[in-house]
């Protein structure tokens, strides 16, 4: 009796995906899309740039050079290193479209994330993890994916506001 009931509930939770969500800002420009393959090293890793989403070919964790230790399960899987630069001090979301870890270095310190939540549902969005970032060169190291592809985006929660 019961297992119906629960099958009803999952089901009005589920939300209607037929149409695409509107994407606030700064995750307006998540379905246009690059590509490139991530790196397996932090020197001559590929750029991510602020606001443009990349749909990234990760490689097999074993092959990677993190800049720092992933934790948790980050050698497993697949993974790949990218750079960010940021002009000023900003508070930036890394988004992913499915499950990984996500960590950025700078020099050789892990920055702390501030803040963690998923996009709107429907957007393709799986997770958001933000960074109070300092001016500079960085590296992004998303690590622990089940998946060889994943998209990927930064973003300034100040863009456009």
């Amino acid at each position: 009796m019961m297992g119906p009931l629960l099958m009803l509930a999952a089901a009005a939770a589920a939300p209607d995906c037929a149409v695409a969500p509107f994407l606030p800002v700064p995750w307006t420009s998540w379905t246009q899309s690059w590509t490139a393959t991530a790196g397996t090293q932090p020197n001559g890793a590929p750029s991510l740039l602020l606001g443009k989403p990349v749909t990234a070919t990760l490689s097999p964790a074993n092959y990677l050079q993190f800049a720092a230790d992933p934790g948790k399960d980050g050698r497993q899987g697949f993974g790949g290193i990218f750079t960010l630069s940021v002009r000023q001090a900003a508070r930036i979301g890394i988004a992913l479209s499915g499950p990984a870890w996500v960590d950025v270095v700078t020099g050789t310190a892990v920055q702390a994330s501030v803040d963690h939540g998923h996009g709107p549902d429907c957007s393709g969005i799986r997770k958001i993890v933000w960074f109070d970032l300092p001016p500079g060169r960085h590296v992004v190291q998303i690590a622990g994916s089940k998946t060889r592809e994943i998209r990927v985006m930064a973003a300034d929660a100040q863009a456009n506001q």
